[in-house]
């Protein structure tokens, strides 16, 4: 069995890579992906989402896959079990 292999994030800048199984911080996230996140782990549906933000589920799809990638997570149940740090993301 082979080990796990780093693998690229987009957005990092450079190239950077970190092994799969490392989870970021919360604060890691981007802005849009910490607002998806904070009402998923409130218990709305994506469709609910994709309508208070005014974007498609795709994309609430999309930054719910990102966000469960960075923090090493696999659920929305899992989502809920993290004090997501409610301070704004730093610009």
């Amino acid at each position: 069995m082979s080990p796990k292999h780093d693998s690229p994030m987009p957005g990092l800048g450079g190239g950077g890579t970190f092994p799969a199984s490392t989870p970021l911080p919360a604060h890691a996230l981007t802005a849009a992906e910490r607002r998806v996140a904070e009402l998923a782990a409130d218990g709305m549906t994506n469709r609910e989402i994709a309508q208070a933000l005014f974007v498609t589920v795709k994309t609430v799809e999309w930054h719910l896959r990102n966000t469960y990638v960075k923090l090493a997570i696999r659920s929305r149940q899992e989502l809920r079990g993290l004090a997501l740090d409610r301070r704004p993301a730093a610009a």
